[in-house]
């Protein structure tokens, strides 16, 4: 015959191992382990040929990561007019290099053709 503390503890143990299940859970963010697991899903996608497919998968990831933190979205979007000129100020810095280096490549093909 079994003892009786014996069988009680079999009885508490699966009662200890949902709580711990329980609390580890709780413990993990899932919108991160979602977001994170879209991305890593959407990336092996994109290394398949599975391109449309990546994109979507990743979107929805990012989308999860957004409900977690709203105030990022916020800062971008108010952000956003001071992105787009820094951009185009740096296309024009660029275009004004290109257009440099091309005058300075024509005048040393002049010189070195001997016009």
């Amino acid at each position: 015959m079994p003892h009786i503390s014996a069988t009680i503890n079999s009885e508490l143990q699966p009662m200890k191992i949902t709580r711990q299940i329980e609390t580890s859970l709780s413990e993990i963010p899932w919108t991160r382990t979602l977001a994170a697991g879209s991305l890593v899903v959407g990336a092996l996608l994109l290394l398949t040929g599975r391109r449309k497919s990546a994109l979507a998968v990743s979107a929805a990831g990012a989308a999860v990561a957004l409900l977690e933190n709203p105030e990022i979205v916020r800062e971008a979007w108010n952000s956003m007019p001071r992105m787009v000129r820094a951009s185009q100020d740096f296309l024009v810095r660029i275009e004004d290099f290109v257009e440099e280096l091309n005058k300075q490549g024509t005048h040393i093909r002049k010189v070195i053709a001997g016009d």
